[in-house]
């Protein structure tokens, strides 16, 4: 099923390693009917980590893809890893994604990898929202995390659900401010209910308080404000979108991937708040920033190469127009002249052969072996794009290695060169003073992975 650009949402899920990400994604799918279980991080049955190494040790390893459809809208969410030796996973989502959801703990509150992630929004004014994770686990806070993100970073940030919490601070039912809806967990999903007559004077002051920022974003709902000092949901949500894309504005939402709470509501401001492809930031080219068309000459960005005992796949984000199998396009870095390959829809390392993708849409092209990550693919012979490199950054972690058996160099290095194409943030070098094979990185998980 092909989806209209403003029916389509492109995510990426940052935050530290063990904050709940896979989890998130797992719930999300599960919630939506994707899938008929959740599997878990300790069991290595995810669908996000596929890989072994990433079952072995139980974290993510690379960013992996898992659409989620959901009232006619296709969310495209891109898990990333936490760990800092695989930020060029990071570089690589962020890229393909319009929106980013910072996850971070109730446990842990501000980490440094949530620091990192807000670091990475901030250089690239990436439209960003907030989702406080296991609100219902011992030892959590919700409202210290929510005050600690408030004093750290600004009133921009601002909540866009009440929580109600008991006596042990874990968070037992969630109120929609959008919606004025509340839902309470029930089995392994979240059922609505009545918004607890406790929650009432917080569910006011936190609706004013997200009233009042959405308000800031839109002059004319801002006159309108002064005015009544009342804004409608439909209003609320439209001031709140435009705060989320120009970045005066970050939602907090909350909620528990085990119990199912929260993640509805997660689903829901996504579609209210995140912005649509074409409003995403444009992409950086050498002919100036790209804006994408949906009416234009096809045009993909590869943000993302994997090879595996079936072939390659080449990750795609469609700029432009739609593309379809067997298209000729031109690569604008090497000039070649080929036709495209067939077309995968993926979920983790489930893929689904499909006829077209569409304006906005992420997806795999098959057994494109002379592209590479960072490539633009264009339609149009006489108008071709080049989308800048993405900025991945210097690996600062080193080390010798060799052959156990004499002789076995080249195969070495014919190795490392396709896990190259894989992974561009690690390099290899042969030092001419030492006579060692270098492999450089950004650190030394990165290293002992590849």
């Amino acid at each position: 099923m092909s989806y209209s650009v403003q029916n389509i949402r492109n995510v990426c899920l940052l935050g530290h390693s063990g904050s709940g990400k896979t989890t998130l994604v797992e719930n999300l799918l599960y919630m939506t009917g994707a899938i008929d279980r959740m599997g878990r991080t300790v069991d290595g049955n995810t669908v996000c980590d596929y890989d072994p190494e990433e079952a072995k040790r139980q974290i993510s390893l690379s960013a992996s893809i898992a659409p989620v459809d959901y009232k006619g809208y296709h969310i495209n969410v891109i898990d990333c890893p936490g760990a800092f030796d695989f930020a060029g996973e990071v570089v690589e989502a962020m890229t393909a994604a319009d929106l980013a959801i910072i996850v971070c703990s109730a446990k842990d509150g501000i980490s440094v990898g949530l620091e990192k992630a807000w670091k990475y929004c901030e250089e690239r004014n990436m439209p960003r929202m907030i989702y406080v994770s296991k609100t219902d686990e011992d030892n959590s806070d919700y409202t210290a995390t929510y005050e600690a993100l408030r004093e750290r970073f600004g009133n921009k940030v601002v909540a866009a659900v009440a929580p109600v919490i008991d006596g042990s601070k874990k968070v037992t039912a969630v109120v929609d401010l959008l919606s004025g809806k509340a839902y309470e967990p029930k089995g392994n999903k979240a059922a609505e209910c009545a918004v607890p007559g406790e929650a009432a004077d917080d569910v006011e002051a936190l609706t004013a308080e997200l009233m009042e920022a959405a308000a800031g974003a839109d002059e004319e709902l801002m006159e309108k404000f002064f005015e009544t000092m009342e804004l409608s949901a439909d209003e609320i949500a439209k001031g709140a979108r435009a705060g989320v894309r120009e970045g005066s504005v970050v939602p907090v939402l909350c909620g528990s991937s085990m119990s199912g709470l929260g993640s509805i509501m997660l689903l829901d401001g996504i579609i209210a708040m995140g912005p649509t492809p074409a409003e995403g930031k444009p992409l950086a080219t050498e002919e100036g920033e790209f804006v994408v068309d949906p009416n234009g000459s096809p045009v993909a960005f590869v943000f993302k190469t994997i090879s595996d005992q079936y072939g390659k796949y080449s990750f795609v984000k469609v700029l432009a127009g739609t593309i379809t199998p067997d298209l000729p396009i031109t690569n604008s870095r090497t000039g070649n002249h080929e036709k495209l390959g067939r077309l995968y829809s993926l979920r983790g390392k489930k893929t689904t052969e499909i006829k077209d993708l569409g304006c906005g849409e992420i997806g795999a092209v098959a057994k494109m072996d002379k592209v590479k990550t960072g490539d633009t693919l264009c339609a149009d012979a006489h108008n071709v794009v080049t989308v800048k490199p993405m900025p991945f950054a210097e690996p600062c972690y080193s080390v010798a290695i060799y052959p156990k058996t004499r002789g076995q160099e080249d195969k070495i290095a014919q190795g490392l060169n396709r896990l190259n194409e894989e992974d561009p943030s690690f390099s290899v070098v042969n030092n001419g003073e030492t006579h060692q094979m270098v492999l450089s990185g950004a650190g030394d998980m990165q290293i002992d992975v590849l």
